[in-house]
């Protein structure tokens, strides 16, 4: 699935601001949260590129300051610390909608699939419709869409998690009728990099501890996606990746696993160390929102025949195997049951109401 997909890993100090209950931003002192980068074995001839300011250049996709790594990787210097990226084009197929794709549950489900979570604090999901300075406001028809996209998304991990026993939604800044909220934002520029995107979130009062926002800026035809990540494996309530603002770019109408492949680098997904990962952020296992081959140093893995797709789209699975970055119950011993896992109480992004109250109170 080797559509425009960018995963930035945090390998510096990413900055948080204060955020009121009601979703608009208010007053509070930046906070530095550190960003731990696990796993990833850069060689010694990358770690010495990339060290002076006159290594980095403007590039239209990333941002302003870019300096070329080697091996499809680059290095994004921003005000809130480094980014390590990489990033694909779409191919043909990716540039329309697909919005019909439903998702499914197999097996024999313990529990119905759960509505998405209305979240009042931080932790959570904020949509955001972002419109370039000089472009066409189009919030009347890319609101609509981006709740439809979001109600998809947490329809696919709802139900992939009820297959194996789990009662979990996504946590999301809501409207009073409880709807997915979209904040709609004029940028102050025509620049839909990821970098210049985070710093307008950063301009409007955004960007708040934890909170990730999901920003579909313009609405042209499909121009991909990028996200922060993290790589960080360990497994508790304390891994970083919950405490530092998250950032997901999709460029113009996509399909709606656009979205939900980027939340998923928002929320750490797919570590290097996993057993079917790609060593690049993704994952070889063919159909799954998360696995594409990404020409990662683990990639040769790639196959396409581990979870064959029920209707032809490369991308149907959540976790296909349930064993590289989502399982509600994972097995003793397994990869799952001792590192990071996105369906794990310790993920603030989503809601478990059977989660212990000790584990809540971190929450609240």
């Amino acid at each position: 699935m080797p559509i425009k997909k960018l995963l930035v890993i945090a390998a510096g100090v990413v900055a948080a601001s204060a955020l009121g209950l009601s979703g608009t931003a208010i007053a509070g002192t930046l906070v530095p949260v550190a960003a731990v980068v696990a796993g990833h074995d850069h060689s010694a001839t990358e770690s010495d590129r990339c060290l002076h300011d006159d290594d980095f250049a403007p590039n239209p996709a990333l941002g302003d300051r870019v300096c070329a790594m080697g091996d499809g990787l680059f290095k994004l210097r921003t005000a809130n610390g480094d980014r390590i990226t990489h990033i694909d084009p779409p191919t043909a197929k990716d540039k329309g909608t697909r919005d019909s794709l439903k998702a499914i549950t197999g097996g024999s489900a313990a529990l119905a699939a759960r509505a998405h979570f209305c979240a009042t604090d931080s932790y959570r999901i904020q949509l955001v419709y972002m419109i370039p300075a000089n472009g066409t406001d189009a919030s009347a028809t890319m609101v609509p869409l981006m709740q439809q996209h979001f109600i998809q998304s947490n329809a696919m991990v709802s139900d992939r998690a009820a297959e194996f026993g789990g009662d979990l939604s996504l946590r999301v800044a809501c409207e009073a009728a409880g709807q997915p909220a979209v904040r709609v934002l004029r940028s102050s520029t025509d620049n839909g990099s990821i970098g210049s995107v985070d710093q307008e979130l950063n301009r409007q009062g955004l960007r708040a501890t934890g909170q990730d926002n999901v920003v579909y800026w313009g609405n042209g035809g499909c121009g991909g996606g990028v996200a922060w990540g993290s790589g960080d494996a360990r497994p508790g309530v304390d891994n970083p990746v919950n405490n530092a603002p998250g950032v997901a770019v999709v460029t113009g109408r996509c399909p709606f696993t656009y979205m939900l492949h980027e939340q998923g680098h928002s929320m750490g997904a797919v570590l290097p160390n996993t057993p079917n990962g790609s060593g690049r952020g993704h994952c070889n296992d063919d159909a799954d929102v998360m696995c594409y081959n990404d020409g990662g140093p683990r990639s040769s893995g790639y196959r396409t025949d581990v979870c064959p797709s029920p209707n032809g789209n490369l991308d149907y699975y959540w976790d296909c195997n349930v064993n590289d970055y989502f399982h509600p119950n994972p097995p003793a011993g397994s990869y799952l049951a001792s590192n990071w896992n996105l369906a794990s109480c310790s993920n603030r992004m989503i809601y478990r109401p059977n989660c212990g109250a000790a584990l809540l109170r971190t929450r609240s």
